[in-house]
């Protein structure tokens, strides 16, 4: 079992297409008693998002607790709190870093709320993360919009340049938060979205090129909120199921 842990609402960027949940955060000791729950659960894989998963200054620990059981831990952030000095340890117990990466240019990126000097900070990091960790799986997840559509051939020239092993394109799902309140500016039409699915599906390179639709987000999907509240997300409904403390 996979299960997607919203460990913090908290985040230090803006994006105008977040659909994070907006929930009250929990102490590592409750924290802990949500992972032991997961594990006799029979949970095997635990995405850790947010918000920014490492401003949850307890996320390495709960990081090396989940290793300890054998889950597999992958780490969707936007690195803005990891640098060359703390990559190491930021790392440690990380099977699958996941980040975030929609524009190279300064000024989209600071358009759409993620930072002017993003990419250069991302690149920097992206250079080094095998270098220290070799077994580590890298993975780049773009979200594709209205705003960065026409700019995608351009950050896969980019992208080919590191050496990753999976580059995710998300469609733009308008379902809670910004993303719902941005739906009418950012939203993508299904002949666009099929181009892109045609164009780089048949692009060759060292990665593996995924694509995220529609029908991948009707799939049922099991998030712990940092509230502690287990939900199934399905056909962009969120329907709580119990407390995991």
């Amino acid at each position: 079992m996979k299960v997607c842990w919203s460990i913090t609402s908290k985040c230090n960027r803006n994006c105008r297409y977040c659909f994070r949940f907006n929930r009250q955060d929990l102490s590592l000791k409750e924290n802990e008693k949500v992972l032991d729950s997961l594990f006799k659960m029979g949970v095997k894989k635990i995405s850790w998002t947010g918000g920014e998963p490492f401003l949850y200054d307890d996320l390495p620990i709960l990081l090396k607790k989940s290793k300890e059981y054998g889950i597999i831990n992958s780490v969707n952030t936007n690195l803005t709190t990891v640098d060359l000095d703390n990559l190491k340890d930021k790392i440690k117990n990380v099977d699958r870093l996941i980040i975030s990466l929609d524009f190279i240019s300064d000024a989209l990126n600071e358009k759409y709320g993620i930072g002017k000097d993003y990419y250069k900070h991302v690149s920097k990091i992206l250079k080094r993360v095998k270098q220290i960790k070799p077994d580590i799986i890298l993975q780049l997840n773009t979200v594709l919009f209205s705003g960065n559509i026409n700019y995608m051939d351009g950050l896969y020239k980019e992208i080919c340049k590191y050496d990753i092993d999976y580059w995710k394109i998300i469609r733009f799902l308008p379902i809670r938060g910004k993303a719902y309140e941005e739906k009418n500016n950012l939203s993508i039409e299904d002949d666009q979205f099929e181009k892109i699915l045609t164009r780089f599906k048949q692009k060759k390179q060292h990665f593996k090129i995924i694509i995220h639709g529609l029908k991948e987000m009707e799939k049922k999907h099991i998030i712990v909120l940092s509230s502690g509240k287990l939900i199934y997300s399905e056909n962009g409904k969120d329907k709580e199921i119990k407390s995991l403390i």
